[in-house]
């Protein structure tokens, strides 16, 4: 194939990317894996004390004043391990995308699908951003007195490039999968 001639550093009839793609890929991996690593002792340090959540929504609110009962401890740590999970699987998507292209597998199959589930893991953390920032701020403050009469919902610039990046990867998948079908039926032809 002519792109992947293009692609490579090898031969023409080579299937296998060229070095820089594959080091590439490899270190993409290896980056997918250190966030993976990196939310996941982050959660885990934050949430193991519950003045460090105090200390945490604090900062995060700018310094008014927030409350840290034990449920609050609770519901704060659960939408933190749901906003980890949904990040882990679209870090292992991610990781799987990229050790599929590092292997010169351009037009295999998988590759609009691990794009269509990147984009809409993609578009559900980058709204549920904006979500469990609010929730955590209304469950961080609730106990405090006097009650607060105000609650923030910021959507900022990156939640804004966030929700295109995704739609962006699902409609690269769309075409990948339209230009899989055309490349099909144009086989079925010769």
């Amino acid at each position: 194939m002519t792109l992947i001639a293009i692609l490579s550093a090898g031969p023409a009839g080579d299937s296998r990317p060229g070095a820089g793609l594959r080091r590439l890929a490899l270190l993409a991996e290896g980056l997918t894996l250190l966030g993976v690593v990196i939310g996941t002792t982050f959660v885990a340090y934050i949430w193991s004390d519950p003045e460090r959540v105090r200390w945490h929504e604090s900062g995060a609110l700018y310094g008014l004043p927030v409350a840290i009962d034990d449920r609050a401890w609770l519901v704060t740590g659960a939408i933190a391990v749901t906003a980890l999970a949904l990040f882990a699987w679209a870090m292992w998507e991610a990781r799987a995308l990229f050790r599929t292209l590092g292997a010169g597998d351009f037009f295999s199959v998988e590759v609009p699908r691990r794009l269509t589930r990147l984009g809409y893991l993609a578009l559900v953390g980058s709204l549920g951003g904006i979500v469990q920032r609010a929730a955590t701020e209304i469950v961080s403050r609730i106990g405090v007195t006097p009650r607060p009469t105000q609650f923030h919902l910021t959507i900022t610039s990156a939640d804004y490039v966030s929700v295109i990046a995704a739609l962006l990867l699902i409609a690269f998948a769309k075409v990948m999968h339209e230009a899989r079908r055309l490349a099909a039926e144009n086989r079925s032809f010769v």
